[in-house]
This record gives structure tokens, sequence and C-alpha cells, in this order.
């Protein structure tokens, strides 16, 4: 199967869970010049709109593969994955009540918090991930978990996941276990080596898995935009809800505003902004309950307008650097929900100082 984008065309070779590729991602092109092409992802709820129970659907199904019978610490990888590895936490603590299950997500965001340890994502245009030392609360139940769970939306070469295995197992001895867990697994078989010479049993859980080639359009040419969002954020951000660990599930409170998106919502759109994806989902999740309502995020990440990115929209955040969202709905009541105050009033999304281009 050949798929062409702007940047080139990709040869993508299904070994399982073929039927399910119009389902789960589309593709475009990078704004970056270190990888051009890009699979967006259809269930996500990140660049393409989606109803929070297809997004529950697919955390329960991946739960469900999951099948853990041990206290499970799940790390999701930011920006993209953490509300997937939130929800797929979320589903293995609520069909697992007996058992201890926490969440932590890397992340780009500085904390005054102790750092565990550093990651590189050298494709990304933002290479810098932090991994907090969890919080002293659940600290001594995250040291007992026996099992791992990594998630990401999708598995290239698998390099910034093994070093997240890699960082957590020498901090947390206890585990026996790690499961890897993507939407779409690419890898190839020397990686699936590199996981396997671990020295704890590895399995890989995902809804599709293949190979892929990308050949470059010689004619197109990728330049990152000025301002990007590629550095770490030191505004006021959130510690309570993943960056240094949360014990599952997250229960939503009047505090969160779920009541008064209900009393405004018919037909609307719930968007989460960056990092933030969990507890607005959560509120998006209850709203479908009596309102027609999608999910989706903003997102740090520059991605051309075509192929599946049908509107492209930019706004300023903290430091006047940009974000952007797309495919935004059109007819729907928009409910955009940040993290912090502060977040709330640097957001040109809130603010009104965006622009589609």
């Amino acid at each position: 199967m050949i798929k062409h984008i702007q940047a080139g065309s990709l040869a993508i070779d299904c070994s399982f869970g073929a039927a399910r590729l119009d389902e789960l991602i589309d593709f475009a092109s990078r704004e970056n010049q270190k990888r051009g092409f890009l699979f967006v992802s259809k269930v996500l709820g990140k660049h393409i709109p989606v109803k929070p129970s297809v997004m529950r659907g697919i955390y329960n199904e991946l739960a469900e593969q999951c099948a853990i019978n041990r206290n499970t610490l799940v790390i999701g990888m930011a920006e993209t994955a953490t509300g997937l590895g939130a929800g797929v936490a979320d589903s293995l603590a609520r069909n697992n009540p007996d058992l201890n299950v926490f969440y932590q997500h890397t992340t780009r965001h500085h904390l005054a918090c102790p750092v565990w340890f550093t990651l590189n994502e050298r494709h990304s245009h933002a290479v810098d991930h932090i991994v907090y030392r969890p919080n002293d609360a659940i600290y001594a139940d995250i040291q007992a978990c026996d099992r791992l769970v990594l998630v990401d939306d999708e598995m290239t070469t698998g390099s910034t996941l093994l070093q997240l295995a890699e960082g957590v197992l020498a901090r947390v001895p206890a585990i026996k276990e790690l499961i890897i867990v993507t939407l779409v697994s690419w890898l190839k078989k020397d990686r699936v080596a590199a996981f396997e010479a671990l020295a704890i049993p590895v399995r890989f859980v995902q809804l599709m898995k293949g190979e892929f080639s990308f050949t470059a359009n010689p004619a197109f040419s990728a330049v990152l935009p000025e301002n990007i969002d590629d550095g770490l954020c030191y505004a006021s951000s959130r510690d309570d809800l993943g960056r240094t660990g949360l014990k599952m599930p997250y229960e939503l409170t009047a505090a969160d505003g779920r009541l008064e998106l209900e009393a405004r919502a018919t037909a609307a759109v719930v968007v989460g902004t960056g990092e933030h994806l969990y507890q607005p989902f959560l509120l998006a999740e209850q709203l479908e309950k009596t309102a027609d309502v999608l999910f989706q995020s903003t997102t740090r990440s520059p991605i051309l307008k075509g192929d599946a990115i049908k509107t492209r929209t930019r706004f300023t955040v903290t430091d006047g650097k940009y974000n952007f969202i797309y495919n935004q709905p059109e007819m729907r009541q928009q409910f955009i929900l940040c993290e912090s105050e502060s977040l709330s009033r640097q957001s040109g999304l809130l603010n009104g100082q965006q622009q589609e281009i």
C-alpha cells in the first residue's frame, strides 16, 4: 500500500490489523526537516476531533489486552500520548479495582519537584522530556509495583520508549514485566530485539503493526517555523494530574467544572491543551451522556495543512511561542480547558490571538 503526502510517499506493509488502518490512522507532513511524515491518529483525540466514547473503547481494548494481575505503573509519552496513557491506566484501574494502578507521564513542563531522569526524543522538534520523581504520597507504592506499562500513540524505532524503560527499571527494581502499548507499531525485528534484551520479560500490545518505508519528495522542503514551542515551559503548571504520579482512577469533582459545562453544552467540542488531556477527556466523557460532544487537543507540533490536516490554526502561548490546533469542527460550542490560570491568561486560543494559516 502506498500513501502519498506532500513530503513524499509511504510504502506500508501491515502484518496485523490491516483492516483497521482507515479506522485508526491518516497521514500528513511535518513542518520539520528531521522527519517529513506524520501518522495522524483518528482515535487519539489530538489532531482530529473524536467522540469520547470512541476513545474510551480504544482505552478499554488496549487495557484488556494488557490483562494485568499485578500492581502496575503506567507511563505515557508527552505530549501526544499523555491522554492515551492516562486513558489506558484509567481503564486498567476501573477494570481491576483490587489492584493498585498508578499513572505518570513524561513532560516538557518545569516543576519545582525532584527530577528522576531525562530523555531525548531525537526526531521531534522538541527533544527534551523530563520524568519527575513520583510524589511522596505514592512513591513507596510505586516502588512496590511489579509491572510497568509504557504507552505511546505509535512507535517507529522505539528509541525514546527504550530510554524510558531503562530509566524506570533502574529506579523501580521490583518490576518483573514490561508491556509496551501503542495504537500502531512499526518496529522492525532488530528494534524488537533491543527491547527483548532487557533483563525482564517484554510484551507488545497494539491494534495494528507492520513496517513502512518513506521516500522523500525531492521538491519538498520543510523548515521549522519561527517562534516554535520547542523548549521547556516555565509557566505555572499542575503537578497533581500525572507529572509526579497519580493513583488511578481520578474522580471528577464539582471543582473540575463539569456542572458548569453540562449546563451550557449542546453540540460541543471539549479542547484539552498540550499535555493537559486526562481531566478534559473525563469532562468530555461525562458531557457525552447528555450532549453531542467531541474531544480534541492543541499541540506544539507544526504540521502542514493538507492530507489529514484540513484546517490549521496558530496561536500564542507562553513567551510568544506558537502552538496549533488542527481540524477544528464547525458549528460547535468550544470549551477550551487549560490546566492553570497562568496558562489560561497566556493562551491566544482563549484570548483571541489566533490565526488560521
